[in-house]
């Protein structure tokens, strides 16, 4: 056999190798797009209750557990996500009612989720109209941006299918979310009384940092070569933002009741790969105010929600191979001390003035007029860079290689819409509609007093938040101190926004920016016209009442016999386990019990008591006590608890309750240590 047929051979089979395989990842792309069954949603979001006349400011707080069941695909980590296996920290549905006289009721929704969603909004602004007087325009669901939380609840497939791990939406789950968020929104209003309300801000830096400096520097005409860690420190928003509410109790003296803060920090201090919901830095940033107060100190269950601004290239800045729970939890409480001593400073301002009004259009991206687009794309592109991940979550090999690596603009053929941008799988891309990308935009102007709320299905990078911030103040009235803050990844997910500087260098978030190159242009101009809009006319609802959804559906969220109760039984005794890589010290114990679809994670599960007084020590709202599943069959499950940061204590002092649940009777542990 010559030399040149057996070169031939291993180069034929190398090619065929590579057509196959990419065979087969085309055909695993477009596996739900051909095969999986389609949901139907349809909204019809009626008029809310009248609003009851008042001559002072009302306002109330609530909080509702949206902990979803064990087995669901997670969202932000894409394929390198894993599913939920239990808990490490609760998800939470915060909820704020805002009415001033005369003024649009509001109900800012916190919700430890990856992203907010159209159709969600729709279906809690249906539910909540019957028993509340916020209406769809006044209702935002505002999130933390948590990479450990469920996804298969968004509006559009291309989300629903690849920002997961496993693909499709789930209407079991999306029910769940609906109905939890829609009961909080209801206690919240219920709950109502006369407020007082003050707006302050603080920056804080050292606790994130810029995951795509070098794209950054290229707004200030930087050398990207001279970048360096101090840099990344320093390009980042230090703006936390708060809202007060204190209400008036029973004794008629007024009483701290919660506060809503923004900051900016990705919810990515765990891991991909990961298993337990976990609400991320976001957690301990929530409890951080509320630490203040002793049993006793309030009438009433004090309410934190913290929520995104403009975070997209800011990151939560963990030291250098240390990322996990050890690092989300410093992180968090750091911020939560912030967040505190933020709260501690608005005692002085707070008044019982209250302005509430409310500005909502929706725009069809794929069918605006081309004055009304300011240069953005008439199709969305997935640019390569996707594939590679952000700065921190690089997965080898994937993220090095050519053209999915960032840092690759393209150099030829750039005259196109979407510019610099390389095409994931090239024009292959083009065989997935334009309507299976998210496309039906939520935009809101929301003012509380002098605070300009502009939530934004976008996530947004420092920069970019910088130049929308600024084109909204142009656009309100003289002579007061407004404050704007832009929230990222309300009420829906279109990927990024970066601007055109950004964009240039294809870094992660650039080829995240679905529509192209003058995406940034596009926000700016629509949020400036609808503040405007908003001051001239006191309100603006251009938000559809009917609403129609189809998305490709997988059903994710487990099932049990309804009518089965199950025994727990004790599998393995505590044991005590030295910390190890990013966890802290904990005691371990399994036990055996009721399958997935019959353990409700959003109910009281765990605590740990006194062995003598079964007085409560902490419990499984603490962050500190976690479970997961070990294994399953027909017979039930096995679980694993933990207790992380466990104190020194003597022989017997303590005893851990599994809590009764809806099928399965409560389950205590001898004494130990």
């Amino acid at each position: 056999m010559s030399s040149r047929r057996r070169f031939r051979r291993p180069l034929g089979l190398a090619l065929l190798t590579l057509l196959l395989l990419a065979g087969g990842a085309l055909l695993h792309t477009a596996w739900p797009f051909l095969f999986y069954p389609r949901e139907a949603l349809r909204f019809e979001v009626p008029a809310p209750r009248p609003a009851s006349p008042s001559d002072v400011a009302l306002a109330g707080v609530a909080e509702v557990d949206i902990t979803p069941a064990i087995g669901l695909p997670k969202f932000g980590y894409s394929a390198w996500a894993a599913d939920g296996d239990g808990l490490r920290t609760r998800l939470k549905a915060r909820a704020f009612y805002l009415h001033g006289p005369g003024g649009t009721p509001l109900a800012l929704v916190q919700l430890d989720l990856g992203a907010g969603s159209l159709p969600l909004h729709y279906a809690v602004a249906e539910r909540i109209a019957s028993t509340t007087d916020v209406p769809a325009h006044g209702l935002s669901l505002l999130v933390t941006h948590t990479h450990s939380g469920p996804g298969q609840y968004l509006g559009s497939d291309f989300y629903n299918v690849f920002g997961g791990n496993r693909p499709g939406f789930d209407p079991a789950l999306f029910d769940f979310l609906a109905d939890r968020i829609a009961r909080a929104v209801t206690r919240a209003y219920q709950g109502r009384r006369p407020a007082r309300l003050a707006v302050g801000g603080r920056d804080v830096w050292g606790l994130t940092r810029n995951r795509s400096p070098q794209a950054w520097a290229r707004n200030h005409h930087l050398d990207p070569e001279r970048v360096d860690g101090n840099t990344a420190l320093g390009a980042v928003n230090p703006r936390m933002t708060q809202l007060r509410i204190d209400l008036q109790a029973d004794d008629g003296r007024y009483y701290p009741a919660g506060a809503l803060t923004l900051f900016s920090v990705h919810g990515t201090a765990i891991p991909a790969f990961t298993g337990p919901y976990h609400a991320d830095v976001w957690h301990w940033l929530a409890w951080g105010p509320g630490r203040r107060f002793a049993a006793g100190d309030l009438p009433w269950p004090f309410v934190h929600g913290a929520v995104q601004a403009t975070h997209a290239d800011n990151n939560p800045a963990w030291h250098p191979d240390h990322r996990g729970d050890l690092e989300a939890r410093r992180i968090g409480t750091a911020l939560g001390e912030q967040a505190a001593d933020l709260f501690q400073s608005l005692d002085g301002p707070l008044s019982p003035r209250l302005v509430t009004a409310a500005g909502a259009r929706q725009l069809d991206l794929l069918t605006l007029s081309d004055p009304q687009r300011h240069g953005l794309c008439a199709r969305p592109v997935v640019g390569a860079s996707v594939a590679g991940a952000a700065n921190g979550d690089e997965v080898f090999p994937v993220s090095y290689l050519p053209f999915l690596q960032e840092g690759w603009p393209r150099r030829w053929f750039t005259d196109g819409c979407q510019g610099v941008k390389q095409w994931m799988l090239s024009k292959a891309q083009l065989l997935l509609a334009p309507e299976a990308f998210p496309h039906r935009a939520l935009f809101q102007v929301l003012r509380v007093n002098d605070l300009v709320l502009v939530p934004l299905p976008w996530e947004i990078t420092l920069e970019s938040g910088n130049r929308i911030r600024g084109a909204v103040l142009e656009a309100l009235p003289e002579g007061r101190p407004w404050r704007v803050e832009i929230s990222s990844l309300a009420n829906g997910f279109f990927g990024y926004a970066v601007t055109p500087e950004e964009y240039g260098a294809q870094y992660y978030e650039g080829g995240h920016t679905l529509y192209g190159p003058h995406t940034l242009d596009f926000l700016a101009a629509q949020s400036a016209r609808l503040g405007a809009d908003l001051f001239a006319a006191g309100q603006v609802d251009e938000l559809p009442a009917r609403a129609d959804f189809d998305l490709l559906r997988h059903d994710y969220w487990p099932n049990a016999p309804a009518d089965r109760r199950w025994a727990r039984q004790w599998r393995q005794p505590a044991r005590f386990q030295e910390p190890e890589g990013e966890k802290g010290a904990y005691w371990a114990w399994r036990f055996h019990g009721e399958p997935p679809g019959a353990l409700a994670l959003d109910q009281p599960l765990l605590r740990i008591t006194r062995a003598d007084d079964r007085a409560p020590v902490i419990d499984d709202e603490s962050g500190d006590l976690a479970l997961r599943l070990i294994d399953q069959d027909d017979q039930g499950a096995l679980y694993e608890v933990r207790w992380y940061h466990p104190p020194p204590a003597p022989a017997g002092r303590f005893q851990l309750e599994v809590r009764a649940g809806a099928r399965a009777p409560a389950l205590t542990s001898p004494a130990f240590p």
